[in-house]
């Protein structure tokens, strides 16, 4: 079966930013995409419906006909859909008919509405799912895949959902040098051995040592990430999503959150089991 991409997008900037990304990444695999737009009917909410897409649309037909314009452009195969749903059913429905190996989205400057939908509808269909997230900024132009990875790592194990590990030919066939990045908010011991323990357990950041181990003292914990992968001039910023961020609302109340929000490279969450 070839590997599923399921971008989310409304047509924006960000969302091609997104798009284009995540087909090269498709084609790594042989893969193929799937291009999902919400089209929120007025009726049903009529602030959404107001902002859904900057490109205007007088119909669904006009949207489709679009999308599958779109979907034949790309180098890979792909396909479009269309749904008058809300964000959580439509994302439950297309990973149980696709089975894909990622989530993919954009985030505008600054965070637009499906940025906003994300975060508000939907998050209980993530934290039932565990499925990875990849978001894109639109300010992010390198056209090369992503060889340098950090990955964010706190002073508690973890273990990796069964669809996180499923990214693992993805991770073998980037080939990325990765970095486990652990920031200690105060002075004293560090336990940045226990996230670089963990890392090299899951077995999906390739081979690693002692010396991947990158550590950041006394910053805020989105500050010293963000600082760190500019020191490293990383390409992507792998998140953890513990299953009490999601909970906790992973777009509000988060580290991960204002990675999310600040970064300018690619995110990819990655939701754990504890």
């Amino acid at each position: 079966m070839q590997p599923t991409f399921v971008v989310l997008t409304d047509m924006s900037a960000s969302a091609e930013v997104a798009l284009t990304y995540t087909t090269r990444l498709a084609q790594l695999l042989h893969g193929r995409m799937v291009l999902l737009h919400v089209y929120l009917d007025p009726m049903l909410a009529p602030e959404a419906a107001a902002m859904a897409s900057p490109i205007t649309v007088t119909s669904r037909k006009e949207t489709m006909a679009y999308m599958v314009q779109r979907a034949e452009e790309l180098p890979v195969p792909a396909e479009a859909e269309i749904v008058l749903d809300m964000l959580s059913p439509a994302l439950a429905d297309v990973v149980k008919r696709h089975k894909p190996v990622l989530l993919a989205f954009g985030r505008e400057e600054p965070f637009n509405l499906l940025d906003r939908l994300m975060g508000n509808w939907a998050l209980p269909f993530l934290q039932q799912a565990q499925h990875p997230l990849l978001v894109v900024p639109e300010v992010w132009k390198d056209t090369s895949l992503p060889q340098r990875v950090v990955v964010a790592t706190d002073d508690k194990a973890f273990w990796l959902s069964a669809p996180s590990l499923a990214l693992t030919e993805l991770m073998a066939s980037l080939k990325p040098t990765t970095t486990v990045v652990h920031v200690a908010e105060a002075a004293g011991p560090s336990r940045a051995d226990v996230g670089l323990a963990s890392a090299m357990r899951t077995g999906l950041f390739g081979h690693l040592t002692d010396n991947s181990l990158y550590e950041v003292c006394e910053e805020a914990p989105a500050d010293g990430i963000l600082h760190a992968a500019s020191e490293l001039k990383a390409q992507l910023i792998v998140m953890l999503a513990r299953p009490h961020t999601f909970l906790g609302g992973l777009f509000h109340h988060s580290v991960t959150a204002d990675i999310l929000r600040r970064s300018p490279v690619p995110v990819l969450v990655l939701p754990t089991t504890a």
